[in-house]
């Protein structure tokens, strides 16, 4: 399978031809789409999940006993904000098929990562996604 260069589908969305591995099987070629994540988008994220939590962890202080909630609130929330802030892609769909059963793979709008796994409902087998290293690469 040759990597495809990304096609734009819609102005704001990448479909690419990528490939779902399983150690022992033949590869499943793979559609994806892949929302790239522009640097204001996750700081303006980061940002608000942020001022979300510092804005509850006076209120969630009232609470006995009183230290433990509002540091939990803070650092639930850096936990969160920094999940925003590394999420360059997003992957909004894939349609590809298992590489041992066949079985359609389904995946929810996630943040895409490297490696990505993808497990099979039929199996349980959990396969790797492989997208092209250039589109990953030059992201925004």
């Amino acid at each position: 399978m040759t990597d495809a260069p990304p096609t734009p589908s819609s102005p704001d969305a990448l479909e690419v031809t990528a490939r779902l591995v399983l150690f022992g099987f033949p590869a499943s070629e793979a559609l994806a789409r892949i929302r790239p994540r522009s640097r204001n988008w996750r700081v303006g994220g980061s940002i608000q999940i942020m001022a979300a939590f510092i804005a509850i962890a006076p209120l969630v202080a009232l609470v006995p006993p009183h230290a433990p909630w509002p540091l939990g609130a803070l650092g639930v929330g850096g936990i969160l904000a920094r999940r925003r802030w590394i999420e360059r892609f997003t992957l909004v769909t894939l349609e590809t098929s298992c590489p041992k059963c066949a079985t359609p793979a389904v995946s929810k709008s996630t943040r895409l990562r490297s490696p990505h796994t993808i497990t099979c409902e039929g199996c349980h087998h959990s396969s790797v996604l492989k997208v092209p290293a250039d589109l990953l690469s030059s992201g925004p």
